[in-house]
């Protein structure tokens, strides 16, 4: 009889992040897993974003294949966030439903609209809003009627309840995947923690991170006793590392002369909402008093015709400008990010908030391209140069490589990738596309490239894992599992598996449809901005 599979995934987990808790034997059920199975580093998706992340470790694609570079996609130079419909790939759990296999799929990011299993159930995850379907209907009023709410998102800027706050949202997975354990014989139970990632952006305490990591890992446990002796995989889709600064790239490219920008909407810029309060919880009176100077100095400026990233470097002459982001409210900071890309009269610009590429404004491909292939070429090359030497004010380098997007993406989707893409040095920088800067020095967690992974069970070979990436993990657990592996994967089937395999085309086992549903973005983005990612 076939072994059930348990996959679970942690966002945002790097070995490096988690070395202190192994030495202190706080993370005793992945240590456990580990040294009876084998583990290794994970390597990521570039950018190591969540949204492009998971899709591509559900479905062993890279984002050229499936179409995820980003949060966010887009027509033209319009954007949205993506969901389900926009990732262009079967996942692992839709496969193995077509199978003939029973699946739980719990909280894995962009599995929204959920998909309909016959004998299974999908509770969507990250980017979807908290009152988003869940599939079978009327499952979710079943489970709150016996356990309670269930967030996918925890409360921004809690305080001193952080880690309860945390822990009682990571309960929830734990606490689905038990319910729907007695309602299912399911083959595969695919469970994801997010809070894992995003303490790591809210909280600033390492000794609160552990917390809360040591709790996630007593209910990994639960989660993999729910079965008798399975294979398991523990997975995490990046890292989490200290980032010194942003880059503003819109604004570095407006200067260079590549880039115009015009009056918009306004776009985000990050502000942690407990900087807002003084030691006993409220906002002090000078706090108060300087909130009202810089919010009242912001609007002149930008009335006399001063852009914000120019508010910024007069702030910055004059010492004000760390107050700005750190005490100025959030509406009169939307109001002070309201210079934006003139898409149609720009050669060059990052479209996304935080793609770690720039797109070129080629003619025949953008609605109102400006460059022939000549030009785009020449352009590439140019901008490619001047990216590589260029240095933040501490005169070190930016980035360790700028590439053309043909040396790290490929698939039908290529096309939809930025034209040059870059590799932060180190991953000590993020890259925005907000227009300010072009460079805020800005201390703060974020993600980096090398995950983890761990596997554990009956049918799990003990290898050393070595540069095991992101993209392996989808065919390895088909493969572990006795479905067909994708002829169209990008990964490999990694050796903790000797079981013989067949290969198929996983487009043509699923017949994929996602219904219609309604959706509000602003709640979602709100969130991404109080996590940085739309600054």
């Amino acid at each position: 009889m076939a072994k059930k599979t348990v996959l679970v995934g942690l966002d945002g987990l790097g070995w490096d992040i988690l070395s202190p808790m192994v030495g202190a034997d706080r993370l005793p059920t992945v240590c456990s897993l580990r040294e009876e199975g084998t583990g290794g580093d994970l390597e990521s998706t570039h950018p190591p974003w969540t949204p492009c992340a998971w899709p591509s470790l559900q479905s062993g694609r890279n984002p050229g294949s499936h179409g995820v570079f980003d949060f966010f996609t887009r027509d033209g130079y319009e954007k949205r966030l993506i969901d389900r419909r926009d990732v262009d790939a079967p996942y692992l759990p839709d496969v193995a439903e077509a199978e003939g296999k029973s699946v739980i799929s719990i909280n894995f990011p962009v599995t929204h609209p959920v998909p309909e299993y016959e004998n299974g159930a999908v509770v969507p995850g990250y980017l979807a809003t908290e009152d988003a379907e869940w599939h079978p209907e009327g499952l979710r009023a079943e489970y709150e009627s016996e356990y309670g709410k269930y967030r996918i998102y925890p409360e921004y800027g809690t305080g001193e309840d952080v880690v309860e706050e945390f822990v009682d949202v990571a309960r929830c997975r734990r606490d689905v995947a038990t319910f729907l354990d007695s309602k299912f014989d399911w083959d595969l139970l695919a469970v994801q923690f997010q809070v894992t990632d995003s303490v790591f952006h809210d909280v600033n305490d390492p000794e609160k991170w552990y917390d809360v990591l040591e709790e996630v890992d007593g209910f990994v446990g639960d989660i993999v006793g729910l079965a008798d002796d399975p294979n398991v995989f523990v997975v995490s889709d990046h890292g989490m590392g200290k980032y010194d600064w942003t880059f503003y790239v819109n604004t570095w490219l407006a200067e260079e002369g590549y880039c115009e920008t015009t009056e918009g909407e306004p776009e985000y810029l990050q502000m942690k909402k407990e900087e807002l309060k003084a030691e006993d919880g409220a906002e002090s009176a000078n706090s108060s008093a300087l909130t009202s100077v810089l919010r009242t100095g912001v609007s002149l400026s930008s009335k006399v015709g001063l852009g914000p990233q120019r508010i910024h470097s007069i702030l910055s002459t004059v010492g004000l400008a760390p107050h700005v982001t750190r005490l100025l409210p959030d509406n009169a900071l939307l109001a002070a990010q309201n210079e934006t890309v003139d898409w149609e009269r720009s050669d060059a610009f990052q479209i996304f908030f935080n793609s770690c590429g720039i797109h070129l404004n080629k003619a025949g491909r953008e609605p109102a391209g400006t460059l022939d292939d000549d030009a785009y070429e020449a352009l590439r090359e140019e901008l490619i140069e001047k990216l590589e030497a260029l240095e933040d004010p501490d005169g070190q380098c930016v980035f360790s490589a700028v590439e053309r997007k043909e040396a790290v993406y490929d698939g039908a989707h290529f096309e939809d990738a930025p034209d040059i893409v870059l590799f932060p040095r180190e991953y000590q920088y993020d890259v925005s596309g907000s227009i300010l800067g072009p460079f805020r020095r800005n201390d703060h967690m974020n993600h980096r490239p090398q995950g983890i992974v761990v596997a554990a069970g009956p049918d799990i070979e003990p290898v050393e894992l070595v540069d095991a990436s992101i993209v392996d993990i989808a065919p390895t657990v088909a493969a572990t599992m006795g479905l067909p592996v994708d002829t169209d994967r990008d990964g490999t089937v990694l050796s903790t598996t000797d079981r013989e395999y067949e290969e198929d085309t996983w487009d043509e086992l699923v017949d994929a449809s996602w219904g219609e549903t309604s959706y509000d973005e602003s709640a979602v983005e709100e969130r991404l901005a109080d996590l940085g990612y739309m600054e």
